[in-house]
């Protein structure tokens, strides 16, 4: 049998290539998607747990436990000790650092040195392994065992020694605590510490944190302190490190449950309690990882689907041209269990061969998505790992599985073929196609339409989840791939009319050639809708995904640059008098407090920039009008001049020109720019405005005279969103005053302000005044902020997702293009050996293949690119929420680049030209004598 496959296989080697294309691409698609998931996921949660320690300068995850000094509680100390230094089998993470910090409640010590000044309340100390983390300022270091007259040797804290006033040598005893021979603790102070690495993460609390502690050999604490009915009651805090490094998404859940396991443990002691710093930081990365794996998947639907046609639809040719071969065997005796079974076996030998084939293409793929930076563009991006994993094990058995469905369905329908049914078949007229028998493509449209109504009525809950870190609703992205689908089909449902339109105005004016040729399309309909389906889909594909992703990437790009206002954003610490000032009020009757100006002309000066001025910007501003105050407004003093020079600001969100903005602000002192939601208020232009900022304390406020509105200015959004007490993100306004900066600082003073730069392309002259030591507040490299977007797991994947899409729709779209219409040209052999003998000319039936293009092919090419187009346009709107809900202050503009239609048209014309040179050949080499003498037998 396995023989008897391969060469059947073999005897169709050119359809069975191409059969197998479409399973290697569904393989390789399917594995790389759970890959690039899971490597993008890993990823993710590297970069939370790195940005929380650079954020927070604390480890990401440390468990906390504490215990308050209670009687006979030493027991339990040691035994929570050794329970959370092996804790990382319980978490599945290895333990980093179990830091056991053991201390004595604080009491009075008298002292071997007779001095007037010294602290007398103080703690005796130790924490685990920690003489392997300190450096030794002065002295010596802690001993494990008293000296012969019974003194402990001990270290102390650089802060802790200027705290406590202590001298090294100096000895102090503890009289009301004893040693196992009943004499009290005697406590040297040996030397003074300080942390060996300023990065070491034992210390997560820093040396200079203990400023009343005397810290003992770990060892001797347990033995001379811990171990006596006359000992001290002993307190303790635990901080259990774990390594991050080690963390895995696969983890992460087990991670938050034995977080709940073993703070109900702690909680069952009395006087213990234990609490973590990472389970809120784990359930957000959950959240974010649940929108990573929603969006990915959902958005290679298309690609799924569209690979499915191409796999069935070179199946159903298979099968066509076999019919005659189904029914012979039928009539040697074969059973339909066995003709299915023949097709099965086909099938599962095509698809183990596209698995092992699709794995290395998978991998490959993989790469490609982990460094799409924008749409068909890719840079090296060397953290990309790949990994197998048992979902990528799944996701291929699924796909094997829908690959062998689809290629054996066609081949149910043939397998009760006999030589009668098989002729009759042959001959049978075109009937109407399943799917519009059915009207599926009505369903289908009118889904995808009531889904776009349905999201758009849900903007606002969208933008809301998607704040909260949840992903869109995936029936999203779905009506947008059956609203592409019903569309082109539905557009194919009025082809039979307008063939018998055009049919009936010209048949009387057409050449018999073309005559033939339009008559021959009107019989045919049948084979040619799956073929005109499939063209529609793949073009339409392909224009959506090169909309979709230039779409998200430009509004992205144009918002964070809107949003930025400038290429850098600088806001340099600024020193005050505060210092100097008498009372608790910062102010005093002799000197007013005064803010001290860095140097501005170090930017002013700086090399191959264009323009650098000064913004003052506040949000803490109030407005006056009478029916009360609008708070938080943002008041904005600018330089016109240098302000206009000195934006990036996107021409057409102003009308007109935010330069003449600007001029009529010039115009007077007191002339002010307000949001253009002010006027919910009443006011109009020429109207007073009272507004100030707490920024300049007890100054009453400043009168400015409306000189004009604004939809957009650069940084300013006219909503933001705020969460409620409840949780929920909701819509506020946001309201903005923009007014002369000299005019501001003669009212409220001079106030810290921001610089704004623009750069001609080179920033490094910006970046060189980071080596002066300047201590900046505020550092935006609007281009840095472009890369980070750029990086992020859901907008990168997207990226490669739509390329891939694209490409695939292209290849296919070549594929399937090509076997059509050489199987529809060889079918036709017979036919074009009689018009020859007719009389017609080789130029004639050339004439008529070309019509047939135009109709069939050119026709599907138009339709697919008019719904793919038009399907970016009314779902990229919602879909655009996924990706910057936040961000959106611009308006949403659908991209569609002149080089992504150059592209597809290129392919295209190719593909057609290849098919019309192919056919050409096929043609000429027909001998009409055989033809003829075939159509006889």
């Amino acid at each position: 049998m396995l023989r008897f496959i391969i060469r059947k296989l073999f005897s169709k080697r050119w359809m069975i290539l191409s059969l197998l294309i479409g399973n290697i691409l569904l393989a390789a698609i399917a594995a790389a998607n759970t890959m690039y998931t899971r490597t993008s996921l890993e990823r993710t949660l590297r970069l939370s747990l790195n940005q929380y320690l650079e954020s927070n300068n604390k480890y990401p995850l440390t468990y906390t436990a504490r215990t308050i000094a209670i009687v006979e509680q030493n027991a339990n100390i040691l035994k929570t000790t050794k329970k959370l230094a092996g804790s990382g089998a319980d978490f599945g993470i290895p333990v980093l650092e179990n830091i056991a910090h053991y201390y004595t409640q604080t009491t009075g010590t008298d002292s071997s040195l007779e001095r007037t000044g010294r602290s007398q309340q103080l703690k005796i100390s130790t924490i685990g392994e920690m003489e392997n983390h300190i450096t030794l300022i002065e002295g010596s270091g802690m001993t494990e065992e008293p000296d012969e007259d019974g003194v402990i040797d001990a270290v102390v804290s650089e802060s802790g020694m200027q705290t406590m006033k202590l001298l090294l040598g100096e000895i102090l005893t503890y009289d009301r605590f004893f040693m196992p021979d009943e004499r009290p603790v005697r406590i040297r102070i040996a030397g003074v510490f300080t942390n060996s690495s300023k990065d070491d993460p034992y210390w997560v609390k820093a040396p200079s944190k203990y400023k009343n502690e005397i810290f003992i050999n770990s060892k001797a604490f347990e033995n001379y302190l811990m171990k006596t009915e006359d000992g001290p009651t002993v307190s303790a805090d635990w901080y259990t490190l774990y390594d991050y490094t080690m963390l895995t998404t696969d983890n992460v859940q087990h991670m938050i449950d034995t977080v709940d396991v073993y703070t109900a443990y702690f909680s069952s002691f009395y006087g213990q309690k234990g609490q973590d710093q990472f389970t809120d930081l784990l359930k957000n990365y959950q959240n974010t990882a649940l929108k990573i794996r929603t969006t990915l998947t959902v958005l290679q639907i298309p690609v799924y689907v569209l690979l499915g046609l191409f796999i069935f639809m070179v199946s159903r040719q298979i099968v066509d041209r076999e019919q005659e071969e189904i029914a012979v065997l039928k009539s040697r005796g074969a059973g339909k269990g066995q003709v299915f079974g023949i097709y099965l076996l086909q099938s599962i030998v095509l698809e183990a061969i596209a698995i092992l084939l699709g794995l290395p293409l998978a991998v490959f793929l993989t790469y490609m998505l982990g460094s799409a930076n924008a749409f068909l563009e890719f840079v090296r991006r060397k953290e990309i790992t790949v990994s197998f994993s048992r979902e990528t094990v799944i996701y291929l058995a699924a796909a094997a599985v829908f690959s062998v469905l689809t290629m054996v369905i066609p081949a149910m329908r043939y397998a009760k073929t006999t030589i009668v049914n098989a002729k009759q078949r042959k001959h049978r007229a075109s009937t109407i196609p399943l799917v519009h028998k059915f009207f599926l493509d009505v369903v289908m449209l009118g889904a995808g339409i009531y889904g776009l109504y349905s999201f758009n009525n849900q903007k606002e809950l969208l933008t809301e989840r998607v704040l909260a870190g949840e992903s869109l609703d995936p029936l999203l992205f779905l009506s947008s791939s059956l609203f592409m689908i019903g569309g082109g089909l539905f557009v194919l449902r009025l082809v039979p009319l307008l063939e018998k339109l055009v049919f009936r105005i010209f048949r009387e004016k057409w050449s018999p050639a073309l005559y033939t040729s339009y008559l021959h399309v009107i019989r045919t309909r049948k084979q040619q809708s799956f073929i005109m389906v499939f063209l529609v889909m793949t073009i339409a594909l392909g224009f959506f995904n090169a909309s979709a992703a230039r779409t998200v990437n430009r509004n992205d790009e144009r918002n964070v640059r809107y949003m930025s206002g400038t290429d850098f954003v600088i806001q340099e610490r600024w020193n005050n008098n505060a210092a100097s000032l008498t009372g608790g009020s910062g102010q005093s009757s002799d000197e007013e407090f005064t803010w001290f100006e860095p140097d501005f002309n170090k930017y002013a000066d700086l090399e191959g920039i264009v323009r650098a001025t000064k913004v003052y910007l506040s949000t803490s501003g109030v407005v006056s009008h009478d029916g009360g105050k609008i708070q938080k407004v943002r008041i904005m003093g600018i330089h016109t001049r240098e302000f206009g020079e000195a934006v990036n600001f996107e021409e057409g969100l102003l009308e007109p020109h935010i330069n003449s903005y600007l001029n009529v602000l010039s115009r007077k002192a007191s002339a002010v720019l307000v949001s253009a939601n002010m006027k919910d208020y009443g006011y109009k232009i020429g109207d007073p405005i009272y507004f100030k900022t707490s920024d300049a304390g007890s100054v009453s406020s400043m009168r400015g005279i409306i000189y004009g509105f604004v939809e957009y200015w650069p940084g300013y959004t006219s909503f933001v969103y705020e969460k409620d007490t409840d949780g929920a993100y909701k819509e506020k306004p946001n309201y903005l005053v923009i007014a002369n900066l000299a005019e501001l600082q003669e009212r409220f003073g001079l106030q810290p302000y921001q610089v704004w730069i623009r750069t001609g392309g080179n920033s490094d002259s910006v970046y060189g005044l980071t080596e002066h030591n300047f201590d900046f507040t505020k550092f935006t490299d609007t281009e840095k902020t472009l890369t980070e977007h750029k990086n992020d797991a859901v907008l990168q994947g997207t990226n490669g997702i739509f390329t891939i899409g694209f490409i695939t729709a292209l290849i296919l779209c070549m594929v399937g293009f090509l076997i059509y219409w050489i199987n529809s040209v060889r079918g036709r052999e017979l036919q074009f050996g009689i018009f020859r003998a007719m009389g017609m000319t080789m130029r004639e039936i050339v004439t008529m293949l070309i019509n047939e293009h135009i109709y069939i092919s050119g026709f599907s090419i138009l339709l697919g690119a008019a719904v793919g187009l038009l399907t970016a346009k009314l779902y990229m709107p919602l879909i655009q929420i996924a990706y910057s809900s936040s961000e959106n202050a611009v308006p949403l503009q659908v991209v569609t680049e002149t080089q992504d239609v150059l592209r597809i048209t290129v392919i295209i014309g190719i593909m057609i030209t290849v098919c019309l040179i192919a056919l050409g050949v096929i043609v000429r080499k027909m001998k009409i004598a055989q033809a003829l003498k075939l159509g006889e037998d």
